[in-house]
């Protein structure tokens, strides 16, 4: 019968493709095939109505705080107050010797959150909606930012919000919305987010007081700021400028592709001044610079791009040295594995190996970074969540699917150490704990 008693949970655009034909006798046909945008378990598209709701309850105030239950509904509510179960292929959980300590944004039974992860299993929170990229401020305050366009924030303690402290939700400046990113001062006295106004495109790095989240500082960037980090021990604050101007809301195609603008900014944090701009060649301009890690000497950086025109390979990593300048690094032996998408970088604690992943490609590459060159990688279906581990060559990963693997670098490539799933859709950046 139609129209259905309620809406559908799939996306907007595929619902549009289910109504009536309006003629003098009311009609139906089936519906068209659904759009490429929306499959049916993907973590990625076709939020459930209920995600579409809570940015207007978001904007509210800046100390708007929630619970870890308040908030959940459905399926998910089962979760509450336990945890989902993580094993390996045959069924065991993760041993004493390789235990996973993470948290990520994620999505559980339809529902955005986030999620702590420990050899217990997955002990989920609510959010106002998806997150993308978690920070430590300090000990055990963890920021989760709103994924782009994110028109929320939160602030939690990650053992407290297990036991039902709620977190401190807080909103972009008036006008603008977050990118997904944010960096935190050495001494964690500072958090840094970048913002991109709603109806222009510009990008703004917010200076903000770690403990309460409000603004001290805005200074100008240019098109469309991405990750940022602090380096030589919080001295220059270094910008991803992705430089893809889009239309309204900071969503929809590139309006430049072709043309892109995108660079390296590195910036006195006291007073805003740009120090140095580092471009990507003249050959780049299809590129986007996106991602990055800080090597532990404080001056090494670690930066992934993406490629908006894929007629051709281009590199898709490089390093940038601090005051200096920036070097790409090559593609690895398969040069298509990567579909021209880096989604998350890391460099691991000895500052040796730099391994990168992409959910297009499933790939997780790996480069040694004394020479630059490109070893064998890891193959994972839409791979993107990345950390080191605490051991020099180890690496973390996670993906859509519900994976977690530890892997182990040498010059030989990656090893596989040990590998679990969880019935959940981890978001695109992982935090060890």
């Amino acid at each position: 019968m139609w129209p259905p008693t309620k809406r559908s949970t799939r996306c907007r655009r595929c619902w549009a493709r289910r109504r009536p034909i309006r003629r003098s006798v009311r009609a139906w046909r089936p519906p068209a095939p659904r759009s490429r945008r929306c499959r049916r378990k993907s973590p990625r598209f076709c939020r459930p109505i209920s995600a579409y709701l809570w940015g207007s309850i978001v904007s509210m105030a800046i100390d708007w705080t929630i619970s870890r239950r308040g908030l959940f509904s459905g399926s998910f509510a089962a979760l509450a107050g336990g945890y989902l179960g993580l094993g390996d292929a045959q069924g065991r959980a993760p041993g004493a010797n390789v235990t996973p300590e993470f948290i990520s944004a994620v999505r559980i039974a339809g529902t955005d959150g986030g999620a702590r992860l420990t050899k217990d299993g997955l002990a989920p929170f609510a959010l106002p909606g998806r997150a993308h990229a978690p920070l430590r401020l300090d000990g055990n305050r963890i920021a989760l930012i709103g994924r782009r366009p994110g028109s929320f924030a939160a602030i939690f303690d990650s053992v407290g919000i297990d036991e039902g402290e709620p977190a401190r939700i807080f909103t972009p400046t008036a006008g603008r919305r977050f990118a997904g990113h944010a960096g935190v001062s050495p001494d964690g006295a500072t958090l840094v987010t970048s913002e991109i106004d709603a109806e222009t495109g510009d990008g703004f790095v917010v200076m903000r007081d770690a403990a309460s989240a409000a603004p001290k500082a805005v200074f100008p960037v240019g098109i469309e700021p991405h990750d940022l980090l602090f380096a030589r021990g919080g001295d220059r604050l270094v910008v991803a400028i992705g430089g893809i101007a889009h239309a309204a809301d900071v969503k929809g195609p590139a309006l430049n592709a072709g043309r892109i603008e995108s660079s390296i900014v590195e910036i006195a944090p006291g007073t805003g001044a740009v120090l140095k701009r580092h471009a990507l060649p003249a050959d780049g301009k299809s590129l986007s610079l996106r991602h990055m890690a800080l090597a532990p000497d404080g001056e090494t950086i670690v930066f992934g791009m993406q490629d908006q025109d894929r007629s051709q390979q281009r590199p898709l990593l490089g390093v940038l040295h601090v005051g200096r300048g920036l070097e790409l690094l090559p593609l690895p032996e398969e040069a298509g594995a990567l579909r021209s998408y880096i989604g998350s970088v890391a460099i691991d604690v000895s500052g040796r190996f730099a391994a990168a992943t992409s959910p297009k490609g499933g790939t997780v590459g790996l480069w040694r970074l004394a020479d630059g060159r490109a070893l064998p990688g890891f193959r994972l279906a839409d791979v993107c969540g990345l950390a080191p581990g605490a051991a020099p060559g180890a690496f973390w990963v996670t993906s859509g699917h519900g994976d977690v693997v530890a892997l182990e670098a040498g010059d030989a490539g990656f090893e596989t150490r040990a590998h679990w799933r969880a019935e959940a859709a981890f978001d695109n950046h992982l935090l060890k704990l």
